[in-house]
């Protein structure tokens, strides 16, 4: 499952007003506020897509990049706007869950640890996406008041204090909350994946800015990402084949549950490896690097 998207790339959002250039700004630092115009842009391209399950899966990634981005900026308006850009997520959340868990049942697939009845069967179960209709009218006119109130929150002083952020600081904090990851139950690999996500995007931001410096890291963090994402979808799959409206019969949710178990362990076994040899580095040696970088 390759969930890889574009890094940010420098464009102007009409109507902003221009903040004076900070001390990193001036020496050449990336800069967060056009990053953040330009992922905005992303999410107003997605919701023109015809494809509504396209159009949602465009949407939500691109405000997982909004979201990491934001994280590079301090104080109380940057933390306003990440919550109400989690808030329109999850109201496009439920139109995902469902290629979520097709995308577990195809990995089982892959993998082998599940026979194709049993695989045929959960799909069935599940049931395809929807058709388009008036559900992807909805997503759209959602899309729109959130494109609407982050533009209105950035001209309301967010953009200013993009404008001035830290960008080394911000990344170091990022690291620090990813490094302290933990992978002892299902909830923890959630958060953790979350905090992967956005260090993946703002590596992928500096190496954008930076001729390609830390694109490495960008790419492994992915690796990550996919990661914990496939355990996510399993998680996500679980439930709704309990609940399924199509009863599969107690010997074959049995062997569906040992092959979710089976493929989860050895998702977490992945993730762990890839988390210490990502994070080994304390934060304050992580700030230096990209410092010496800029």
């Amino acid at each position: 499952m390759n969930r890889l998207s574009q890094s940010a790339a420098p464009a102007s959002q009409p109507g902003l007003a221009e903040a004076p250039p900070s001390p990193a700004a001036a020496s050449g630092e990336p800069k967060v506020l056009a990053a953040l115009e330009t992922v905005l842009a992303k999410v107003e391209k997605a919701a023109r897509l015809p494809d509504p399950v396209a159009m949602v899966h465009s949407a939500r990634k691109a405000m997982k990049e909004y979201r990491g981005l934001l994280r590079l900026v301090p104080g109380e308006r940057a933390k306003a706007a990440r919550r109400a850009t989690a808030a329109a997520a999850r109201i496009l959340s439920a139109a995902r869950d469902r290629a979520a868990a097709q995308d577990a049942l195809r990995h089982l697939a892959d993998e082998g640890l599940a026979g194709e009845e049993d695989i045929a069967a959960a799909r069935a179960a599940i049931g395809e996406d929807p058709a388009p209709g008036g559900e992807s009218d909805d997503h759209r006119a959602e899309l729109a008041d959130f494109l609407a109130a982050a533009r209105a929150q950035l001209a309301d002083g967010l953009a200013a204090e993009a404008a001035g952020a830290d960008v080394v600081a911000g990344l170091a904090r990022a690291y620090r909350q990813a490094r302290k990851a933990r992978f002892d139950s299902p909830h923890h690999m959630h958060e953790a994946r979350k905090r992967v996500v956005a260090h993946r995007y703002q590596m992928s931001f500096f190496a954008a800015a930076v001729a390609g410096r830390g694109r490495k890291r960008a790419t492994r963090a992915q690796e990550l990402r996919d990661l914990l994402g496939a355990y996510q979808d399993i998680e996500t799959l679980r439930p709704m084949l309990e609940a399924s409206a199509t009863p599969l019969g107690p010997e074959r949710l049995a062997r569906l549950e040992q092959a979710m178990a089976r493929l989860q362990r050895q998702l977490k076994r992945a993730a762990t490896k890839l988390h210490r040899r990502l994070f080994r580095r304390r934060a304050d040696a992580f700030a230096g690097r990209l410092r010496r970088a800029l």
